[in-house]
C-alpha cells in the first residue's frame, strides 16, 4: 500500500514588545522569553474516495502542542531580563579581539 498526504495548516501572529537590560562594564546581559503554549486534543478525520479496510471514514485521536498568542487561557509569555559579571574567559575574549561567535557587543 502507498499513501500520500499533503496538507498545510498555517497561522501567523506578530507581537512586539520592548525591554531594556542595563549592563555595566564587565558584565553580560540578556533577555529571554518563554512562549505561551497550547495543547489541543482532538480527533483527526480522514475521508477516502474508495473504502479502506471496509470504511470510507477513519478517526484518529491526537494531541498537538504549539505556540499560542499572549493571553490564551489567561496566560502570558514569560520575559526574563538578567545580567551577570563576565567570566575571566569572556574578559580575555574582549581584550584579544576574538569575539566572533563568542561575545556580541553593541555601542
Amino acid at each position: 500500500m502507498t499513501a500520500t498526504y499533503n496538507y498545510t495548516w498555517q497561522s501567523s501572529h506578530t507581537e512586539t514588545s520592548a525591554f531594556t537590560v542595563n549592563v555595566r562594564p564587565g558584565e553580560v546581559g540578556w533577555i529571554s522569553r518563554a512562549q505561551v503554549m497550547q495543547r489541543i486534543t482532538d480527533m483527526w478525520q480522514t475521508h477516502y474516495d474508495d473504502p479502506k479496510w471496509g470504511h470510507y471514514y477513519w478517526f484518529v485521536p491526537d494531541v498537538v502542542t504549539g505556540p499560542a498568542p499572549n493571553g490564551t487561557d489567561g496566560k502570558h509569555s514569560a520575559v526574563v531580563v538578567k545580567s551577570r559579571k563576565m567570566t575571566t574567559e569572556e574578559k580575555k575574549l574582549c581584550t584579544t579581539g576574538s569575539t566572533e561567535d563568542k561575545l556580541f557587543t553593541r555601542s
